[in-house]
Formats: C-alpha cells, structure tokens, sequence
C-alpha cells in the first residue's frame, strides 16, 4: 500500500505557493536538517516529519540574499533569510537549501519587495526599448493585464514575442537595477483598488496604489492612565493575518492577506511593557491594548 504523502495543516485562507525537499540551518553548530520547504501566500516554513521546525511569516522577513555555505562535504550555494521575530531585538538569520534555489530566492524576494513607486518605474523603463517601454509603463498604469491585452497593446505578432520580451528583458533589467523582478504572473489574485478577483494576468510587482484608490490609514492613541489603547482601520484582512511588534516606545503591525500587505509603526506617547498586550479585530477595526511601564521602572 503506497501512502500519501501529507502536507502540515495551513490557515484560513493559507495557500501553497511553492514546496520541495531540502536542507535547513538556524546554528552553524547544530549542522543541516533535511525535510520539506513550504513557501504560503502568507509565511516561510520548514517542516521535517511533519513538524514545523523553522517558520516566519512573509512580513516580517527583511532580506533575502544568496551566499556559499558547506553542505554535504561540499561548499554550495544556500538562501539566507533575515527576520524579525515579534518581541526579539535584531534581525535574525536562517539558511535554507533546495534544488531550484534561484526559483525560491526570487519568489520570496518578489513577494517582500518593497512598494515600487513611479520613480523606479522611470529607472528601469530607462533602461529598456521602446516596445518594453510600452508594455510596462501600461501595466504601471493598470497595474495588471493579460496576455492578450498585452500582445495587442505592443501588435506583437505571437504571445511568445511578449513572454520573451518580460523574461528576457524586463525582468532581468529590474534585477539588474532595483534587485528583483517587477513584472509577475498570478493565476489568481485579488485587485486591492477594486477587489476584484483577476485571473491569468500579468502584474506589476509591488505597485504602489494610485492616489484615487488609497486611502489614508484612520489611526488613534488614547491614554487611559495605567495603559494605552491604539485603534485603527485596517481593510481586507483577517485577525490571523495581523502580526504585531512591541517595542518600549513603538508598536509595529504587519498585515499580509491576498491582495493587502501592510506595514506600518505607531509612535507611542509612553513606555509600553512589550508583553502581555491584548488585539482584537472586528469590523475592519483593529483594537491593541498596551500595558504602560511605571516611570521608576526605567
């Protein structure tokens, strides 16, 4: 009887973006582990018999860079991922190896890349010919299209022309500039200005929204003696998709759904304790309780 293999359980709303077998290190000391590499539309995991060893959530990883390390008696090259951890100073650091190495580090880098603003745009649109020009400035300006809008826009004479013309030369030119990809394919994927679900379109990574469709974050401090209570508006996402980062005098939320990322920091007007803070999330609101330090404390 041949058995199915099992994948670890994923949240609400969770899916896979990319899986495969390969290696994983926290310590130099402790040497690899092997097992499973699961990269979701919300967090970076490393499972090994079916127990999560190693996971972060997609927001609060800063940097994803490529370095040689030893691996099985041989120098090769591995994926460094740099993260926060919620109430850990610093940044932490974890090594992960696999097959298509340079397929996970330009995903997970195309997903964390910051917001891309028109300036960046103009950099790399610089750098490219007229008919590549075209085509990305018309995605900056829609933020997505499809294959045939694209073809049409361009009179390409096949779809492979444009293909080549995203894989060949603008993508590679964005690398080359700004470190990553900029164009995207997503089979399914929701417009954060409409809301839309759009399938089987190209996508314009990172694209900032246009000054019509956002909208400024509604955001309020109070002080209420012996703690602080923060209150904001925060659209298209679930409380499982909320992480927040504590800090004495800061509070950090991260947001990562389908189609919302958010990060933003809130100035405090008093010291915090950095645990044992309570949120809630009800009706597109999100509601954080903060302990205030005693001023002996320090």
């Amino acid at each position: 009887m041949v058995r199915k293999s099992k994948k670890p359980p994923l949240t609400e709303g969770e899916q896979i973006v990319l899986c495969e077998q390969g290696g994983y290190l926290s310590n130099l000391r402790t040497g690899w582990k092997l097992g499973h590499h699961y990269l979701t539309n919300k967090r970076l995991f490393f499972s090994q018999a079916m127990r999560i060893v190693f996971e972060t959530p997609l927001v609060c990883i800063t940097d994803v860079t490529a370095e040689e390390r030893a691996f099985a008696f041989r120098r090769k090259n591995v994926i460094c991922i740099s993260y926060r951890r919620p109430n850990v100073e610093g940044i932490s650091k974890a090594r992960i190896i696999m097959a298509n190495l340079e397929t996970w580090r330009k995903k997970i880098y195309e997903i964390i890349a910051p917001p891309i603003n028109k300036e960046t745009v103009n950099g790399v649109a610089e750098e490219l010919d007229p008919i590549s020009q075209e085509i990305l400035w018309y995605l900056w300006q829609n933020g997505h299209g499809t294959i045939d809008e694209l073809t049409e826009l361009v009179s390409a004479p096949t779809h492979m022309d444009i293909l080549f013309r995203i894989r060949e030369v603008i993508n590679p030119t964005a690398e080359r500039i700004i470190g990553n990809p900029i164009l995207s394919f997503e089979k399914s994927r929701i417009d954060p200005e409409t809301g839309e679900k759009i399938l089987f379109n190209w996508w314009l990574v990172g694209r900032e929204q246009s000054g019509e469709g956002r909208k400024e974050t509604l955001l309020d401090v109070f002080d209420e003696g012996d703690h602080l209570y923060v209150v904001m508006e925060l659209l298209g996402v679930q409380e499982e998709d909320i992480l927040l980062m504590v800090e004495k005098d800061k509070l950090t939320i991260f947001a990562d759904a389908q189609g919302v990322k958010y990060r933003g920091e809130v100035s405090l007007p008093a010291e915090v304790y950095t645990e044992g803070f309570t949120k809630r999330y009800n009706n597109n609101t999100l509601e954080v309780r903060l302990g205030k330090r005693r001023l002996k404390e320090g």
